[in-house]
């Protein structure tokens, strides 16, 4: 299937926008749009509000996520003293 040039010219626009909406946060997380909404209202994910509006900046959730796997993988040095026997 071939897009017409004003698909083209939208799909151009959607790419280079840099905000976008839950919708499209949750599509990029995998998560529900109400999970995206429920996560910015948490200030879990960084968002910003415009009036009513919710918007996030796409490279501000590309940055959020990166940190959330670093996370994911950084080993936390021990912190537990000595294996004693319980009586």
């Amino acid at each position: 299937m071939h897009k017409t040039l004003d698909q083209l010219k939208d799909d151009a626009q959607h790419v280079l926008r840099e905000t976008i909406t839950a919708r499209e946060v949750a599509e990029m997380l995998g998560i529900s749009e109400w999970a995206a909404y429920d996560w910015a209202r948490r200030k879990i994910i960084p968002h910003i509000r415009a009036g009513k509006r919710v918007l996030f900046r796409r490279s501000s959730i590309l940055q959020w996520l990166e940190a959330q796997e670093q996370a994911s993988v950084t080993v936390e040095p021990e912190t537990a003293g000595k294996i004693r026997r319980l009586k």
